[in-house]
This record gives structure tokens, C-alpha cells and sequence, in this order.
């Protein structure tokens, strides 16, 4: 059996599978995040140790954990724990939707975006942790100081069980203080912040072995002292790995905390308005296209819809009030900038709402131009792979708000493509398989995916209902345009 951990923004879950990537059982627990200002993000590593010890005691109700083969983690990518000469956080981690550092991030771009682009493949964002990092260097010096070690996410929850202090390429380039040559450590890059290079930690591929499950954190989380813990990598990768991209050109859209939208390369695209990444495949990469808004937005959306202090109404009760209010939602618009943007704008002080709201609109339009709004989002985003020359012609679709048929179709409708869901597609799921390949199940990452991946049935646009969209799209560009100057305005003023 193998144990697949991934931390997300809003839980922390836990998945473990079977030597042919059978799902045997689940379990989840809830993380806080943070909010100290607008446009902030934060959480305490604290709370993620919570989290996991609590989602293990339950799969250890279910199944013996001393019987584990092999255990990996997956977390989101960019964001840096501090930990100090003891190896304890020195202060909450800024986590990747995390807006605070877009000054330091324009400053970095004027300086030195060619080097940037030329060295890491990237330019800087407010997401990249250089920027975030270079932030912590202007305000907050005491614990730049009294950092020893630099971690990420998914590198900290592994520590807690071997004491390693390792990561991997794909999580280290997301610092954007990579060699992407290499997978070393830039000096150039890391001097440009003043940050340094010794507490970063060792670089390795995602399946590699860290170590083992040491005593003290078996008995903590009720493990077998001595069990393999394999590297791991960053969400979003294991995940387009996880739903069946091994091929170039193959795509996946992801509906989880964040957007994305990721296609298989062979080749670094070195530009300035697409991401690129390596990938869970050796020599290979992909490019991505991410908004900051999604899933994350629609449990804002619940809690606001059910008023403050009332349980937050469900997911499925939403889900059936959007699925009968009909494509374009009476003429209610949705722009999900509650966090800022990224692609394909990179502009932290852009602002959401709803347009052209009427007194017949009801929540169901609220929603169904909620989940129409994302996807025109990520339309937008991926706007710029076509003049990269890269085309979407089908895809993967992965993440939590994946489960919903609407949303999946509307989805496949504003793409005007097919899409397909894998029956396991989550990070953690994907974690598992990471493990199960470094301990030998399969051959390789590629085997592991074609062996274990299984797939529901494709969903197909319709195609009145994606010319109507395709109409709507323009709408949506026109008016984001237009609002652009009084979004800076209002953020400004904030």
C-alpha cells in the first residue's frame, strides 16, 4: 500500500492505493487560512501538523498504517516555510495566492526580466517565491535573520517524518531562483533579493527516496518507524501527471483552490506571458496558465450566499439551482479577481464582481455565472498558448470543482472542446502514485500512468451553446477592459 499526502489551501487529504493505483481509502482535515490584510494569504505550519495527524487517525481507523510500502506528498508550489536553527517556522508562510509582493515583483522586471527569463524561464509575479522572499528582505529582517533552512510545503510535512531537508526541481524552480539549466541553485538570482543560497535545501527528483518514517514521527502520527518517504513534487504537476499527460501536447484544466490550465512541451517556451515548469517526466516540461480564483472563490461564494454566521449552503444544493438556469445567466457577468490575477494579466490590483445585475436574478444565476466566469478565466488565460503555437484540442479536467457535471460541461462548452475526468485525479491521489513508482510498482512514470489511470466518459460541447459562449467571451474581455483603470483606483485606495 502507498500513502499519497497533499496539502492544499483549504485541507489537507490523504489517499492510499494499492500496488496497481486502486483507491482504498481517503480521509481529510481542514486548514485555516490567514487574511491579516486584503490581498494577503497565510498559513501556520502548525495547523497543517494538526491536519494531517488528524486525516491519519481517521485512515487509521480504516486500515493498518504500519502496513504502508511507501509514502510521498504533494502541496502547492511557491510558497516558503522559514524555519529557524531548531527547525521551527519563524512566521506564518505566505502562501502562492498571495498578492503583497507585486511592487517587489514589477521591481525585479524592470531590473532584470531578461536574466530572469533567461536563468529560471519565468518572470517574476507576486506568486514566485523570489518576490514574496524579497518582500520578507525589506519588512520583515528579523526573520530573515533568524532564517537557517528554507522549505516548502510539501518539503515541511516530509521533515516532520524524516528530518530531511530536501526538495525537488519542479517545486524549486517555482522559487524562480533556479537554474533551469542545471536544476541548481542561481547565485545571480538569489543575490538579486539578497537571500542566502545556504538555507535553500538540496534539490531531487520527485520520486527519489528522502529517507524514512524516523521513531519520533511514528509514534506521533501511529506510522511504522522505517517506512520509505519519497520526495514528492508540487500539486499542480502531480496532478497533470496524475490525469494522464505524458504525451506532448496534452492538456488538463484543473478546478481546484486556484485554475490552471497546463499543456505537456518538450522544450522550455522562454516568454513572457506563459509559465513554464519542469515536469514529473524526466526531460520533459509543461506550460501553464493559472488563475488565482476558483474553487476558493466558490466557498466565498457559499458562505456569502448563506449570510454570516449561518452554515455555508452546500455544494450540491448550488450546483442543481445552476444547472437549471440556462447558458449566459440572464445576462449576469462574473469576473473572479478576489485575489488579484495572474495570467493573463499579472495584475494583483484587479478586483471581482458580478455585472449587470437585475432584480430577477436569483442565487442560481449568482452561481452559474460564478462557474461561467472561471471558465472564461481560463479561456483568457490560456489565450496566450495559441500564439506560443500551442493548441488545446481535448483535455484532462482535475480538482474538486471537477465532480460537477455543470460546471464540467460548461467547462467543455467555453473551451469548445472535449473534455474527460479521471476517476482518481486528485494531488493526493497523484502523491500515492509517486510514491508507488519510487518504490518500484511501475516501471516509470509513464508506466504508472497508462497502468493506473482510468477515465469516466468524455463530455462534449454543444455546439449552439459554444457559439453563444464564444460571444459572451468577447463580453467578458471588453468589460474586464474597461473596468481595468477603476480597479487600480479602488485598489489603490484600499
Amino acid at each position: 500500500m502507498f500513502l499519497g499526502i497533499d496539502l492544499g489551501a483549504g485541507s489537507l487529504k490523504a489517499t492510499i492505493i494499492n500496488r496497481d493505483g486502486a483507491l482504498l481509502a481517503e480521509a481529510s482535515a481542514p486548514v485555516e487560512t490567514l487574511r491579516p490584510r486584503p490581498g494577503w494569504a497565510e498559513q501556520r505550519p502548525s495547523d497543517w501538523l494538526r491536519a494531517m495527524s488528524a486525516a491519519l487517525f481517521t485512515l487509521g481507523e480504516w486500515t493498518d498504517l504500519h502496513e504502508l510500502d511507501g509514502i510521498a506528498f504533494t502541496g502547492g508550489t511557491h510558497s516558503c516555510v522559514l524555519l529557524d536553527a531548531h527547525g521551527e517556522p519563524v512566521r506564518p508562510t505566505i502562501l502562492w495566492s498571495d498578492q503583497r509582493a507585486g511592487t517587489e515583483a514589477a521591481a525585479l522586471n524592470e531590473r532584470m526580466q531578461e536574466r530572469l527569463i533567461a536563468i529560471a524561464y519565468n518572470k517574476a509575479a507576486p506568486t514566485w517565491s523570489i518576490a514574496p522572499l524579497h518582500w520578507l528582505v525589506k519588512n520583515d529582517p528579523n526573520a530573515v535573520r533568524r532564517t537557517a533552512q528554507v522549505l516548502f510545503v510539501k518539503d515541511y510535512l516530509r521533515h516532520q517524518l524524516t528530518g530531511d531537508f530536501l526538495t525537488d526541481r519542479i517545486d524549486a524552480q517555482g522559487t524562480l531562483m533556479l537554474d533551469g539549466a542545471d536544476f541548481t541553485w542561481s547565485d545571480e538570482l538569489c543575490d538579486a533579493i539578497g537571500w542566502n543560497r545556504a538555507t535553500l535545501p538540496e534539490i531531487r527528483n520527485p520520486t527519489d527516496k528522502a529517507g524514512v518514517v524516523n521513531s519520533a514521527a511514528a509514534g506521533r502520527f501511529g506510522l511504522r518507524a522505517g517506512t520509505a518517504v519519497y520526495v514528492g513534487t508540487c500539486d499542480t504537476a502531480a496532478e497533470v501527471w496524475a490525469a494522464g499527460a505524458v504525451d506532448v501536447g496534452s492538456a488538463v484544466i484543473k478546478l481546484a483552490t486556484a485554475g490552471v490550465v497546463s499543456v505537456m512541451v518538450d522544450r522550455p517556451y522562454l516568454q513572457t506571458d506563459i509559465a513554464y515548469k519542469s515536469f514529473v517526466v524526466p526531460q520533459s516540461g509543461y506550460v501553464l496558465a493559472a488563475i488565482n480564483s476558483c474553487a476558493s472563490a466558490h466557498k466565498w461564494l457559499r458562505g456569502i450566499i448563506a449570510g454570516r454566521g449561518a452554515a455555508s449552503a452546500s455544494f450540491d444544493e448550488l450546483d442543481l439551482e445552476a444547472g437549471a438556469t440556462a447558458p449566459g445567466a440572464d445576462g449576469l457577468l462574473f469576473h473572479p479577481y478576489l485575489q488579484g490575477e495572474r495570467a493573463p494579466y499579472w495584475d494583483p490590483a484587479l478586483r471581482a464582481d458580478f455585472l449587470g445585475l437585475t432584480m430577477s436574478h436569483e442565487r442560481g444565476h449568482l452561481v452559474r455565472a460564478f462557474y461561467e466566469g472561471v471558465a472564461f478565466a481560463l479561456r483568457d488565460a490560456a489565450s496566450r498558448f495559441r500564439a506560443a503555437g500551442l493548441a488545446i484540442g481535448s483535455a484532462s479536467l482535475v480538482g474538486g470543482g471537477a465532480v460537477s457535471e455543470v460546471w464540467a460541461q460548461i467547462i467543455a462548452d467555453v473551451f469548445a472542446i472535449e473534455v474527460r475526468r479521471p476517476v482518481h485525479g486528485d494531488a493526493s491521489y497523484a502523491a500515492a502514485l509517486l510514491a508507488a513508482v519510487g518504490a518500484g510498482a511501475f516501471a516509470d512514470e509513464t508506466d504508472a500512468v497508462r497502468r493506473a489511470v482510468v477515465f469516466g466518459p468524455a463530455i462534449r460541447p454543444r455546439e449552439d451553446v459554444a457559439a453563444a459562449y464564444d460571444r459572451l467571451f468577447g463580453r467578458y474581455q471588453r468589460s474586464k477592459q474597461l473596468l481595468t483603470a477603476l480597479n487600480h483606483e479602488i485598489s489603490a485606495d484600499a
